[in-house]
């Protein structure tokens, strides 16, 4: 008697909450909570209905309840982690989103709310402003500092990145997280060696750990592949869910023992297994270039701030692959001119005048210039220019020619074929990459780049200069002088030998800058075309004159 009637509650309160009767279905449902304390449902049901009635902070007790008692259900934790992040909740919820991603590999929901945190340099700093506060109370706090130092390099805060990471590591060396990301930052910093120290430490502690076993199929020696192919196949049999970080790691140790031809087919099955849980949306992408473009029309007058302030910003984009790294490397190496990486602060700013969707002044302009140069990470008092290299800024031309006169931007150009190939072969987790792992998404996003960058030389077309990458690699002196005398900048002789700038790079491109300018990667898409025909037949050829797309 006592289920049906717990039964018949549940079945109330649910149709209540499908017919919209949000105040009924609650009640019904916090009443389930009391009479039946050991139905998880009720509170699930609770927590749902709260979120319906945009009440997040009220949701979090009934979500956490329910993910307690019941932690192999995904949904719960979707929901928990969803209420957090909407009650400003930011250090905790994408802690505990990223926690429960190594429960629930690819779990589209989690995937979101991280997704939707990393996407905004504010998050990072309110993690930054978190993490201080505790740090104050207790200095040797090896989580803070590592969580903190993790903010300030997702910020380009990089020696503050580097100083915590290895207090972290110094006071907690056998934590796995903190361990892994000491060894990122050794990478990114070009100390390889010590980096696959320390995996190879915790591999030999921990062989099925997803976040090891990746790096180290990038970077292991060959005699090491045996081992290392059968532990990455042992993790992937033994995991209750698929994770498509462990499917790269395969596909990447395959490439370097047989060949890129011999991987494809695990690429794919890797790219499938990510893209499922970050699917890209085309149709939204197309909405986006259109607001952006309405922002900016090109029959009225470009805004401008009018505002000349040094250092000279000097932006490089393009698609993700395409050279921006490298660009960015070469200008670096000379004296004056500083690297800050990929900066998020033009999505930022540009946030809430894209809700607003009307056009862009110049008074827009103008606070936008002075909110950006707040924001910007510490860069040294000699410094004639910065580069800003967050490929994406193609969407943010407008804003940001408009917001700095004496700005210039870099677009590299480079065969939209090595481009994709390039992106299917490597893990992109980010969020803005949901795109990289999807054949024909690949070459959506390529066409909708170009369809940007027509807009804007339309509005700023003597203020870009597009580059291409195989220009710059077959010819980098002239091209580099080239690039200088546009910016307006002294061309120095380190441009051309990037590969011994010291600074730190976070990129794909980690391991090809350290090395010599190079042409090997020019057309490398042909040995492999019959893998990635979907992406060959769409890219539209009118958008790629420079290339013979037939």
């Amino acid at each position: 008697m006592a289920q049906q009637t717990a039964k018949s509650l549940k079945t109330k309160a649910i149709s209540d909450l499908e017919a919209g009767k949000l105040a009924q279905a609650l009640k019904k449902a916090q009443l389930g909570v009391k009479k039946f304390p050991k139905d998880t449902d009720y509170l699930a049901i609770a927590g749902f209905v709260l979120t319906e009635m945009q009440q997040y902070r009220k949701s979090i007790p009934y979500f956490a309840e329910a993910a307690k008692r019941k932690p192999e259900d995904p949904q719960f934790a979707e929901n928990l982690a969803n209420a957090l992040m909407q009650t400003g909740q930011i250090p905790r919820a994408l802690s505990y989103a990223e926690q429960k991603l190594k429960v629930f590999p690819d779990n589209k929901e989690l995937v979101r709310v991280t997704d939707e945190i990393q996407l905004k340099g504010k998050n990072w700093r309110l993690i930054i402003d978190h993490a201080t506060k505790r740090l104050q109370a207790e200095p040797d706090n090896a989580e803070m500092l590592s969580n903190r130092g993790r903010a300030y390099g997702q910020i380009a805060f990089n020696e503050q990145a580097t100083r915590d990471i290895a207090r972290a590591y110094e006071l907690a060396p056998d934590v796995e997280d903190i361990a892994i990301r000491r060894a990122t930052n050794l990478h990114q910093s070009g100390d390889k060696e010590g980096a696959k120290e320390i995996l190879d430490r915790i591999f030999a502690r921990n062989p099925k750990n997803a976040a090891v076993l990746y790096p180290l199929a990038e970077s292991a020696p060959e005699d090491e592949f045996p081992v290392l192919r059968t532990a990455i196949e042992n993790a992937i049999a033994q995991s209750e869910q698929r994770d498509s970080v462990l499917e790269f790691a395969k596909a990447i140790l395959l490439r370097r023992s047989e060949g890129l031809d011999a991987s494809m087919p695990q690429f794919a099955k890797a790219n499938t297994a990510q893209h499922e849980s970050n699917p890209y949306d085309p149709n939204l992408e197309e909405q986006t270039f259109e607001t952006l473009c309405r922002l900016f029309p090109v029959d009225a007058p470009a805004p401008s701030s009018d505002v000349i302030q040094s250092p000279q910003p000097i932006f490089v984009i393009g698609q993700p692959r395409s050279g921006t790294t490298l660009m960015e490397m070469m200008l670096s190496s000379a004296p004056g001119i500083a690297g800050c990486g990929e900066l998020m602060i033009s999505g930022d700013l540009s946030a809430e005048p894209y809700q607003k969707g009307v056009p862009f002044t110049s008074e827009d302009a103008t606070v936008f210039a002075g909110e950006y140069r707040k924001l910007l990470p510490p860069i040294p008092e000699d410094t004639i220019a910065f580069v800003d290299k967050m490929p994406h800024n193609y969407q943010q031309v407008g804003f940001l020619l408009a917001a700095f006169p004496n700005a210039r931007v870099i677009n590299m150009l480079r065969d939209p074929r090595d481009v994709g190939l390039s992106k299917w072969i490597r893990r992109f987790p980010a969020p803005g990459m949901r795109y990289a792992s999807n054949l024909e998404a690949i070459a959506h996003s390529a066409n909708l780049y170009r369809k940007y960058m027509a807009h804007w030389q339309k509005g700023f077309g003597d203020r870009i200069l597009t580059v291409p990458y195989e220009d710059l690699v077959s010819d980098p002196e002239t091209l580099s002088r080239k690039v200088t005398d546009f910016c307006g900048i002294p061309w120095h002789e380190k441009m051309v030998q990037p590969e011994k700038n010291t600074k730190l790079v976070k990129t794909a491109s980690i391991d090809q800058v350290r090395n010599k300018i190079s042409t090997k990667s020019i057309g490398g898409w042909r040995a492999v075309e019959d893998h990635i025909r979907p992406m060959l037949e769409g890219f539209d050829p009118a958008l790629w004159p420079e290339y013979d797309l037939s």
